[in-house]
């Protein structure tokens, strides 16, 4: 429970339905580290945690797992840029945390079930369980969970997977519950303010940051202050004099450069994805077609599969799609139902 709405009323549906229910808030960050955290990680959500499960008549525990978060998902999170790549640390705080952690402890208190408040459905049939788009697609998260093991969707339960954000509020009132100046969390939660190359600096890892924006010739066009302050797809901030607008096509940390290009040079059609796992029991193979969601605000496109194997794939897009970017997620999708997913490794533009 991180004190926020949608956790709250995750754990008052289970309550009002007849569960035992017993609430368990992370401390994810070192407290002098959580000053000015809004979201999970800072001292009013934990406050509000233990209010609302006060109000709701039902145990709650705090766990400290600073040292995890900082190994798992800050080092992680700091290495991946320096390595010229863009991560998404919410997908591994569920990876390593949320559905891997708090899950071993959900089973060492004897719970039956982990429930949290994702907007995701898991469907049973005949035994068998899968991950499904929520109902509120402005809200659904199903993208973030392609990492949950497939044997463990059976002991997960996700009460907000039928419902919408305006469903959610209504029923936060109708339970008693106080959210009157609860705010979205638009930022990475350990970087509040959403400087994320200002956090990355302040690691001390970056060694010489300053290098050359180069065109896809090697022609200099300009300098960076560290090219951990740059992602493929970027356009703003590139402080370059180029007669068309320019995006970041590619980051090589071996010569500290950064490529830019025209818009059309953002596109790419074939990638390869790493660290597959699979959610359904089907086997794809070569000339399959699924479809891909590469970012979160991505529309999953058809992409076909042109090679397989024990971890990875190699896909291409029927079409070109906008800053594939190493480092971020690429989730299989059929229709509404989560097949599995990966870290994007390499992209190249294709014909």
């Amino acid at each position: 429970m991180s004190g926020g709405i949608d956790s709250s009323v995750a754990a008052a549906i289970l309550k009002k339905e007849g569960y035992e229910v017993i609430g368990v808030t992370l401390r994810l960050v070192f407290k002098r580290n959580s000053i000015d955290m809004d979201c999970c990680v800072g001292d009013d959500s934990l406050s509000k945690a233990r209010e609302v499960c006060a109000k709701l008549g039902i145990k709650h525990y705090f766990k400290n797992v600073q040292i995890l978060f900082k190994k798992e998902i800050i080092n992680r999170f700091v290495g991946e840029y320096l390595s010229g790549r863009t991560p998404n640390p919410c997908i591994e705080c569920n990876r390593k945390i949320k559905f891997g952690y708090l899950f071993q402890l959900a089973e060492k208190m004897g719970a039956d079930a982990l429930v949290t408040g994702h907007y995701a459905k898991i469907i049973g049939r005949n035994g068998k369980f899968g991950l499904f788009k929520g109902r509120d697609a402005e809200k659904d998260q199903s993208y973030f969970l392609y990492c949950i093991k497939r044997n463990k969707l059976k002991n997960i339960i996700f009460p907000l997977g039928d419902l919408t954000k305006k469903d959610v509020r209504k029923m936060a009132l109708d339970f008693g519950l106080s959210f009157s100046k609860e705010k979205e969390s638009k930022d990475i939660c350990f970087i509040p303010d959403g400087d994320y190359s200002g956090f990355i600096f302040q690691s001390g890892q970056t060694g010489i940051s300053k290098g050359n924006i180069v065109d896809e010739k090697g022609k200099v066009l300009g300098f960076h202050d560290g090219f951990f302050n740059f992602t493929v797809g970027q356009r703003r901030g590139l402080r370059i004099a180029a007669k068309n607008r320019r995006y970041v096509t590619e980051i090589i940390p071996a010569s500290n450069r950064i490529v830019v290009g025209k818009l059309k040079d953002v596109y790419f059609k074939n990638f390869s994805v790493k660290n597959i796992n699979w959610i359904c029991p089907e086997k794809f193979k070569e000339n399959d077609e699924i479809k891909v969601q590469v970012r979160y605000r991505h529309e999953p496109a058809k992409c076909k599969i042109f090679k397989t194997g024990k971890n990875f794939m190699k896909l291409s897009f029927n079409k070109k799609q906008f800053a594939l970017t190493p480092g971020q997620s690429a989730v299989f999708y059929k229709g509404n139902k989560v097949l599995g997913g990966g870290i994007i490794d390499a992209v190249s533009k294709g014909d």
